[in-house]
């Protein structure tokens, strides 16, 4: 029997399921789609063309974790900071004029604490 107040720990082991990360993993897989578009925008000039390239490679980054954070347990830890460091990156990609990865940047960090149930 429990005593009020005492925390166990969250069940862990092979085969666990994950937790519900829908605050983060759905707007990083908007997010990675907006970053797809906004490079293809810059790719349609050749002047801007490098501009594209980062946005480009964080749109697949954030597309493949999103399938990542769909795991179990043990895989949504290993993801936790790439997770993190990709909602970073988002709300840095406004310099490069991408306003929806910004906000679902936002979106992300706010919602990050979803991975300490």
């Amino acid at each position: 029997m429990q005593e009020f107040g005492s925390v166990t720990s969250p069940p862990s082991g092979p085969g666990t399921p994950g937790r519900d990360l829908s605050g983060v993993r759905i707007p990083m897989l908007i997010s990675g789609i907006f970053q797809c578009l906004t490079a293809l925008g810059w790719f349609s000039m050749c002047i801007t063309f490098p501009l594209g390239i980062p946005l480009l490679v964080l749109g697949i980054f954030e597309l493949v974790m999103f399938g990542k954070l769909a795991g179990s347990r043990e895989e949504q830890d290993i993801a936790r900071g790439k997770a993190k460091t990709y909602a970073i990156l988002d709300v840095c990609s406004i310099l490069l004029l991408n306003l929806p990865s910004m906000v679902c940047g936002i979106v992300q960090l706010a919602n990050h604490r979803q991975f300490d149930e």
